[in-house]
């Protein structure tokens, strides 16, 4: 079951048990993925994320495995870093029809160097850890906000444009565009090794998914007011500038 298709009251709380975990080690990372574009579009956004996603020296890598791991977080280590996993515990009611799906959650933690590398390519994006943004992000159920940092919002859509085509990349990419400067993308993508290479790759799934009816990223893009043919338009000037 996709995290889309619980019931508000859960995803509510699943976020904020994510986000709980993620205001203990904000101070020490930059932020991407799903938390790094919340960043950025707030309720704009319009999905849900689960999953945080940061990137860091070593020597602070080591020192957030103790931190993480000293509050009940499994530590993997992986070729790319490493991915802490914690099972999901809800603080709300849980419908019996989607009980057997919540009770295989797991909150996951996923940090690595800053150099973001293409599975069995040689391509890459590197994000800096100086040229970061500040911005806020609240809980839903409690008060308060987390301070995270952040790339670029420009840096966040370059790197999104060139991941696997999945709804969560995809749409993100969608919803980033709409507060982007277009030529600064470009820019970002141009500045990192040859991963234009990836997005032209990527850029005919990028193009049919999104206009494809009944596809979730179609459907939360619809939802959100996108202009389909407007965003892909964005998308074939972006393959010309490439």
């Amino acid at each position: 079951m996709n995290i889309e298709d619980l019931p508000k009251p859960l995803k509510d709380d699943i976020e904020d048990q994510s986000l709980e975990i993620l205001e203990r080690i904000s101070g020490d990372i930059v932020v991407i993925g799903g938390w790094g574009v919340r960043a950025h579009l707030g309720v704009g956004h319009r999905r849900y994320t689960l999953d945080v996603d940061g990137v860091t020296d070593n020597k602070t890598l080591g020192l957030l495995r103790d931190r993480l791991v000293g509050i009940g977080l499994d530590a993997n280590h992986t070729e790319w870093g490493i991915q802490f996993v914690k099972r999901y515990i809800p603080c709300v009611d849980i419908p019996d029809a989607v009980k057997a799906n919540v009770e295989m959650i797991q909150l996951r933690i996923e940090i690595s160097g800053p150099r973001i590398s293409e599975y069995s390519t040689p391509h890459y994006f590197e994000f800096s850890l100086t040229e970061t943004e500040i911005k806020e992000i609240p809980y839903h159920n409690r008060d308060g906000i987390v301070k995270v940092k952040v790339p670029p919002i420009e840096h966040m859509t370059a790197v999104k444009l060139g991941l696997p085509v999945d709804y969560k990349n995809n749409f993100d990419a969608v919803m980033l565009l709409q507060k982007s400067d277009v030529d600064k993308v470009v820019l970002a993508i141009k500045n990192n090794d040859d991963w234009g290479e990836m997005i032209l790759r990527r850029m005919p799934k990028l193009k049919g998914r999104i206009a494809q009816s009944g596809r979730l990223e179609n459907t939360l893009a619809i939802a959100a007011g996108i202009d389909v043919r407007r965003h892909i338009s964005i998308l074939e000037q972006i393959e010309k500038q490439l």
